[in-house]
């Protein structure tokens, strides 16, 4: 991971100096928020002055602090990456970062991990009125170039309502923050200098804007789950922040057959095979885009249209969503169970999702070693895992034996040896009555 250090003399060039404090209070006061948008950084803790701020402690991408009041003027801020083995590392650190009274600062970790930085926005503490809403913007994804961001409340775009052109990436726009009359608006993003709805990379539909509103929104790489636009908006209202996706966005929807002595199979809505969820073979995982909705979903031998061996009725796929399902128990009882994911990649480190899909095992305990290594009871890394567990490993890059035994044991009953995992990976193991399947989704 890249370090960043600002030195006093940076961060005293990135603060904007306000109106003052209130010649009435003793300790001036200034606002701070911290926003995680670097797409593919593991969690951070955020530390001012050398203690973590409460409930900044395991921040993960897409999340952010409230606006917090602190004592005006100098502060030491760091950004301290979380990586596998509870292992740390500062990624950024600002030192003698200066916040003016009556100001707010908007401080945000953007970037790819490898090339992480900060970017501070400042802003008068003085919010809009009862009747207005304030509304500031960061262009936070690396990848993509100028953009214009349309508010309105009309039903197409044009080049009359861009209300911020040409904004960049991290560019502190000397047109914002920008101040509306309260409403109900869409934004709209295009690639800089284009203004028909054909245009349109992000569509936010339609957002109530209450009066009084003072929002902070960030444009940030989509890393979810049925991807349709390119970005997401994090909405930042001083107390939390949301994330508001485009106009149909899909969902993730993943398929894993784990039944031991049951055919390949298809899954089928209104008897008809789901594209992508067709011909599912034992210790496999099939993957999908879905639009977003509720489905009753059937489960049937390949080729068929039924009896089905495995139904689930009334089955919601959220926006952005990520969920597996696994098929899971005997040929004769096979029950669904459903896993909601998080497949995001970290650079830092593999993300593993282990589950104990083997029927007939009992409790286990799930070990890992380096290749060669042998097991022991050092090496459990997992303990006492039953049927139906499961759980998400965060794994250094490297090559690894795993293990499957019987819990307190080292009577390994299952093992995969030589399992090469790199940074950013997003793995499945699975155990079943045969072995551990592993499936590697990025």
């Amino acid at each position: 991971m890249k370090t960043i250090k600002i030195s006093l003399v940076a961060a005293a060039a990135i603060t904007l100096f306000g109106c003052g404090s209130d010649s009435n209070d003793s300790t001036p006061s200034s606002q701070l928020r911290v926003t995680h948008a670097s797409a593919d950084a593991p969690k951070v803790s955020i530390l001012m002055d050398g203690a973590i701020v409460s409930g900044l402690d395991k921040v993960d991408y897409s999340q952010g602090s409230g606006l917090l009041t602190v004592d005006s003027g100098d502060h030491d801020l760091i950004v301290r990456g979380l990586l596998a083995g509870d292992a740390t590392a500062d990624v950024i650190t600002a030192n003698a970062v200066n916040l003016a009274p009556d100001m707010q600062y908007d401080v945000f970790a953007v970037n790819n991990v490898t090339a992480i930085e900060p970017v501070i926005l400042s802003r008068s503490s003085m919010g809009p009125d009862a009747s207005s809403i304030r509304l500031d913007v960061l262009h936070a994804h690396p990848a993509v170039g100028g953009v214009d961001i349309h508010v309105t409340t009309d039903a197409s775009i044009s080049s009359g309502t861009v209300a911020i052109s040409d904004l960049t990436f991290k560019e502190d726009d000397a047109n914002l923050p920008v101040t509306l009359p309260a409403g109900t608006y869409r934004i709209r993003i295009t690639l800089a200098g284009q203004s028909t709805d054909a245009d349109v990379v992000f569509d936010s539909g339609e957002l109530a804007l209450d009066g009084g509103s003072d929002l902070m929104v960030t444009a940030v790489p989509n890393v979810s789950g049925g991807i349709v636009s390119p970005v997401n908006l994090l909405v930042a209202d001083g107390t939390s922040v949301s994330v508001v996706r485009s106009s149909g966005e899909k969902a993730t929807v993943r398929v894993g057959h784990a039944v031991n002595g049951a055919p390949n199979v298809d899954v089928l809505v209104g008897g008809t095979v789901v594209p992508g969820l067709g011909n599912i073979a034992y210790e496999t995982i099939a993957s999908t885009d879905v639009a977003a909705a509720t489905y009753n979903l059937d489960v049937v031998a390949t080729s068929t249209t039924g009896p089905a061996v495995l139904s689930a009725p009334n089955t919601e796929f959220t926006p952005g969503s990520e969920t597996t399902i696994f098929a899971v128990g005997t040929a004769g009882s096979i029950e669904a169970l459903p896993i909601v994911e998080d497949l995001r990649s970290v650079a830092t480190y593999a993300k593993l999702r282990v589950v104990h899909a083997n029927p007939v095992a009992g409790l286990v305990d799930i070990h890992a070693t380096p290749a060669g290594a042998g097991f022991s009871a050092d090496t459990v890394v997992l303990a006492g895992v039953d049927f139906k567990d499961s759980a998400v490993l965060n794994v250094d890059a490297g090559t690894y034996d795993f293990a499957v035994a019987a819990a307190g044991t080292t009577n390994v009953l299952l093992s995969a040896s030589n399992v090469t995992l790199a940074g950013g990976n997003v793995a499945t193991a699975f155990a079943t009555e045969n072995s551990i399947a592993l499936n590697v989704d990025k």
